[in-house]
């Protein structure tokens, strides 16, 4: 579970509850009844909101039908019989007529539906005002607590469906900001859109991606592909010409569904905070988030599947629909349908585990042994090696399979100390044990894995009283340890999911750099061995590691050993870097050592560091293939802006853009720093994200109590915290001490502090909302885009980019305060 800040709760929301109510409600509902521009049954049609949502349902609709269609033409089986020329235009030709009928029966139903969702919609306004007192308080919690869990909730999903989506969950969450930021800049409007489509709309998205993912006549391969070509990825193909429009109709299909779905619970949000004074409402946003947050953690932590983070959802967003009948059993139907739908076993071969991080899928191989998927992609299987089973087989794949594992205690043998990163189902803690071993650390950050290997393994392996299981990230393991080793094993470690929401940064990227390299070396005993073993993609991966290896063990070269087992190579190298490797090992174990490969492979590569821990890609390029699907995103919230918004923004809020871009850029850096500080596990993403409620929480107390009425003294520390940040990381960070830890959270989320009471006293000072909050989100989706500058010039340059952001807010501020000034001294 990866967890990221509400943005809109955090920056704009609080000026909701700045905002008075311009006419009492019932006069409001009654206008919406009887006037021409609001709609109902008169000529005028629709009111502005219900056309635009209108609009947007059906162009994602249109995407939805043709989305199977473009999929299977994408995606086609094995030895499948190619159709004529003819046939192929009267399919293609039948199926576009269907999808033509299809999309106007559609429209024309919504255009019908359009009175009915009107009302729902003031029904739903008037309900919400009936509201009051310290119901009102817990509302006000709960709402922000709904959105934030729903997100979490909805973005995780998605990367259990299609594993491009666990890769790049930077895409769902701009998606949510998208539609919760118009949801909150839209809930003063005369009309709205009713809380109830939330229901069928997510119900809708289930349905659609598990059709799409288990539902096709073949295997949807268009879909499992990635356009990002800088970037490698394990069980990742890249898009072909003819699988282009598939994905990327993918794409805007589930973003405009995202958006839709949450623009209503924004409404909800804003209309709630409206009801309360500005500064207390905020204060509530805050509590109810961080409730949010750690329901989702209590949920995860107990290995929950969707159906129960999504009932959750369900009940809690039906108590906020209006007590009438049809509307409550409609929406329960559509919950119903939602669960049923999530619920529905694709494949009842295979077992579904969701662990903290990541889904799970544990059936049976050829041999009868367990193999784990995750997100549909191979990820790890259990071999049976034991002695009495590799002596009676005749297979070589066994055999071979059994010298790999065996190959770090063939070089370092006795009765050693051994530690064993990426410990998985336990294959390498089997083979410690067979060498001999005297203890083992077996350290797997994922307790689902750990525990499938403690359950299902064939040797026991995690049964020895010599192991010592350890559910924890390996970076933090060594950072932290106070023992040493005889040899340390990294097993075929291979993250299949992201650091969090909001960053580019896998799970696994702090434990392949140079400083996690040297960290794990100064673990090792005299003459202890180190052994790393990696699926090698290309030739200019193995050239990478072999040099950050190098690089690790001042510039001693590691020896190098082609496998054949998962197309593995093993770097090995000693402490001193003196290793050697008799031959009557390797050609024992049927391996050949060729170091000369890589030392001579005259392949250029780029070293992964801390500041820059990509090791999938070979050379510092710059993300241009990530452009295209940025540029999506910013055409996709251009199209839902320009849909609701009547009004072009105002250079008056200008300095809303440059805020919520450093907003969003620093609280990224912030969660991926605390990260290696703190450790890459999910407890720690969850910890980090309440030390920025905590912080956004004080900085809301200092403005009411302190009543704040210019930010620069607030800019001025908040460009001291940057500077400090930056001078701190390219220190190398703090130390994983407690006082290391603690100085941590506060130099990271102290920008953020500040930058909330910028953000809250420039609001403060506004009178039209609209124009403020539509240049926040520009703003806020601009700086989640600019997070992935570091893929090319790494993490310590986003401080610079966030502070030029931020000085881009101050100057822009300032010189339109003057302006102002000017214009009313003229007057």
């Amino acid at each position: 579970m990866w967890i990221t800040v509400d943005l809109p709760t955090t920056c704009y929301g609080r000026f909701m509850a700045t905002q008075t109510i311009d006419a009492p409600l019932d006069a409001r509902i009654e206008k919406g009844k009887a006037s021409p521009d609001q709609g109902s049954n008169t000529s005028a049609g629709a009111p502005p909101l219900l056309r635009s949502f209108r609009f947007l349902l059906t162009l994602a609709f249109l995407g939805s039908l043709i989305l199977p269609g473009l999929t299977y033409k994408s995606s086609p089986a094995e030895m499948e019989i190619i159709p004529s020329v003819g046939e192929q235009i009267f399919r293609i030709g039948g199926y576009c007529i269907f999808v033509l009928l299809a999309v106007a029966g559609f429209y024309a139903l919504l255009k019908r539906l359009e009175p009915r969702l009107q009302e729902e919609a003031l029904s739903q306004t008037a309900f919400l005002e009936t509201v009051s007192g310290e119901l009102l308080l817990v509302a006000i919690a709960a709402s922000a607590g709904l959105s934030l869990f729903l997100e979490l909730a909805v973005i995780r999903w998605q990367g259990t469906i299609f594993e491009f989506f666990a890769f790049y969950k930077n895409y769902g969450l701009l998606a949510c900001f998208a539609g919760l930021g118009l949801g909150y800049a839209l809930s003063r409007s005369k009309d709205g859109i009713p809380l109830g489509l939330t229901l069928p709309l997510l119900c809708w998205q289930f349905i659609l991606l598990i059709a799409l993912r288990y539902g096709m006549p073949n295997r949807p391969i268009g879909l499992e592909t990635t356009p990002f070509s800088e970037q490698l990825n394990m069980g990742f193909q890249r898009t072909q010409t003819d699988q282009i429009g598939a994905v990327y109709l993918l794409l805007t299909v589930v973003f405009l569904l995202t958006a839709l779905t949450f623009l209503p619970v924004g409404q909800l949000c804003g209309k709630l905070m409206e009801r309360k004074s500005q500064l207390p409402a905020y204060g509530l946003n805050l509590i109810g988030s961080a409730f949010g947050v750690l329901l989702m953690f209590l949920i995860t932590s107990l290995w929950t599947p969707p159906i129960v983070w999504f009932g959750v959802c369900f009940v809690t967003l039906l108590f906020f629909l209006e007590r009438k009948p049809k509307t409550l059993l409609v929406g329960m139907g559509c919950a119903i349908m939602a669960l049923m739908t999530l619920a529905w076993p694709a494949n009842r071969l295979w077992n579904k585990v969701y662990s903290p991080y990541q889904m799970l899928e544990m059936g049976y191989g050829q041999t009868g042994l367990m193999v784990i998927r995750a997100a549909g992609h191979y990820y790890q299987r259990v071999h049976n090696l034991s002695d009495s089973v590799v002596a009676t087989s005749t297979d070589p794949e066994l055999h071979r399979v059994r010298d790999h594992y065996d190959m770090p205690f063939r070089i370092h043998p006795g009765p050693n100390d051994v530690a064993i990163v990426g410990a998985g189902s336990g294959n390498d803690v089997a083979a410690a044990l067979r060498s001999g071993a005297r203890h083992v650390d077996a350290i797997e950050i994922d307790p689902a894995i750990q525990l499938a290997g403690k359950t299902n393994h064939p040797e026991q392996p995690y049964d020895d009283p010599r192991v010592d299981a350890i559910v924890n990230d390996a970076r933090t393991f060594f950072r932290n340890a106070t023992g040493h080793y005889d040899t340390i094993v990294y097993g075929l470690l291979d993250s299949h999911t992201l650091l969090s929401q909001a960053s580019s940064v896998r799970l696994d990227s702090f434990v392949y750099t140079v400083e996690g390299l040297r960290e794990a070396r100064a673990r090792l005993k005299e003459n202890g061995v180190l052994s790393l073993s990696f699926s090698v993609l290309n030739d200019a991966m193995g050239t990478k590691i072999f040099q950050m290896m190098r690089e690790a063990f001042d510039g001693k070269e590691p020896l190098v050993v082609f496998d054949a087992y998962e197309g593995s190579v093993i770097f090995v190298q000693s402490k001193d870097g003196d290793l050697t490797i008799p031959p009557m090992v390797l050609s024992a174990a049927h391996l050949d050592e060729r170091s000369s490969y890589y030392r001579n492979s005259g392949i250029a590569v780029d070293l992964s560091t801390d500041d820059w821990p990509f090791l999938y890609m070979s050379r510092r390029v710059y993300p241009v293939s990530y452009l295209v699907v940025l540029g999506l995103i910013l055409l996709l919230s251009f199209v839902l802006y320009a849909s609701f918004f009547r009004e072009a923004p105002e250079a008056s809020n200008l300095p809303f853009f440059f805020l919520g871009a450093g907003f969003m850029l620093v609280e990224t850096k912030a969660i991926t720093e605390m990260g290696l500080t703190f450790g890459n596990t999910w407890q720690v993403i969850g910890v980090a994200i309440l030390s920025i409620l905590l912080m956004a929480f004080l900085g809301n107390g200092i403005v009411e109590r302190l009543r704040i009425s210019t930010p620069y003294f607030a800019y001025l520390l908040l460009f001291a915290c940057l500077a400090g940040g930056w001078w701190i990381s390219k220190m190398g960070g703090l130390p994983s001490t407690m006082w290391g830890k603690i100085g941590t959270a506060v130099v990271l989320t102290c920008p953020l502090f500040f930058s909330g009471i910028v953000c809250s006293t420039l609001l403060s000072a506004q009178t039209k909302i609209a124009s403020a909050i539509s240049m926040n989100l520009i703003g806020a989706m601009c700086g989640g885009i600019l997070e992935y500058n570091s893929m090319y010039f790494g993490f310590r340059f986003l401080y610079l980019v966030a502070g030029i952001l931020y000085a881009a807010a101050l100057v822009s501020g300032f010189a339109l305060r003057g302006k102002s000034s000017l214009s009313a001294s003229a007057q």
